[in-house]
């Protein structure tokens, strides 16, 4: 497995024709673009000589179930400090449930404690003669980022095929690494004029603008790329309702009806809450006749907790 495979499907949904990247069915650790990104890591953390790793996410983390079962398969030490309930967490299925299974030590924390149990984890760790690796929640270290440049040049090799390019590009942002690495992928690519349009999934508009052009600032240095991001990320926080997780019951029947139609499969915390976003914004902006992709990050996990 390399994290360059990528497959993209034409779909006509509502009458609007779209091109979807369908990382929810990328074939690693129950896929997403959490596994994407795992993938990279293994890479890394195999050439770097790491044997474990730190990292953490909410109780439903599609990163803390991709990265466990990562460690699992090389037979790695994983920590998570999971921010949740020890009730929650120990209830539910889903990315929790896998993550128990994981044999990864999971720690319930609170969300303002992370950065120090995080910081003594990885102080136990060495203490037990282990060489831990940091892992930003989210996946926000460097091999978060490279992968979905490398993505997006395999995705313009087979547009190039098609004889295709996208006018604009949606997707569902949290963290921002996956975006931000998919607008450094655009540039590199020559498709700098592809409008790449994050739907928050949790972030306030400043705030995750702030994290997602840092992010690319970086990856721009490390590719060598003369470009300053700060005012060029477009980050849409009108569909959050509220929050993380938090959804509307209308948005909850389209995407039902939505699956039903096409048999693709959202959940209302990530992928489903882009999409949704995605196709309220065709509507309000009249993008009908433009071409449009959605990169679906998957999150079927959250379905089934």
């Amino acid at each position: 497995m390399n994290n360059t495979f990528l497959i993209h499907e034409n779909y006509t949904i509502n009458g609007q024709r779209l091109k979807i990247v369908r990382d929810d069915i990328f074939p690693f650790i129950g896929g997403g673009n959490k596994a994407r990104k795992a993938v990279a890591y293994e890479k890394f953390l195999k050439e770097e000589g790491y044997n474990a790793i730190v990292t953490c996410g909410g109780v439903q983390s599609n990163h803390n179930r991709a990265m466990a079962l990562m460690c699992a398969k090389n037979r790695w030490k994983c920590h998570l400090c999971i921010q949740g309930s020890k009730e929650r967490f120990a209830e539910e299925k889903g990315n929790a449930l896998l993550d128990r299974l994981s044999g990864a030590e999971c720690e319930l924390i609170n969300p303002e404690d992370t950065a120090t149990a995080m910081d003594r984890a990885m102080e136990d760790l060495r203490a037990r003669g282990y060489n831990p690796f940091y892992v930003i929640g989210g996946g926000h270290n460097l091999s978060g980022g490279t992968c979905f440049v490398e993505a997006v040049q395999e995705l313009k090799r087979q547009c190039d095929e098609e004889g295709w390019k996208p006018d604009y590009l949606f997707l569902a942002s949290g963290t921002g690494s996956t975006q931000a690495g998919i607008q450094v992928g655009l540039d590199m690519v020559g498709w700098g004029d592809v409008k790449c349009v994050g739907i928050s999934v949790a972030r306030k508009k400043e705030k995750g603008i702030q994290v997602i052009a840092e992010f690319a600032n970086m990856l721009a240095t490390h590719y060598g790329l003369e470009k300053d991001y700060k005012d060029r990320i477009l980050f849409n926080t009108n569909y959050l309702f509220g929050g993380y997780e938090n959804y509307t019951d209308e948005m909850k029947d389209y995407l039902d009806g939505i699956m039903k139609q096409s048999g693709l499969v959202f959940d209302t915390t990530y992928s489903g809450k882009g999409f949704w976003g995605m196709m309220q914004e065709i509507e309000k902006c009249r993008l009908w006749n433009k071409k449009i992709l959605f990169w679906h990050t998957g999150g079927i996990m959250n379905i089934m907790k």
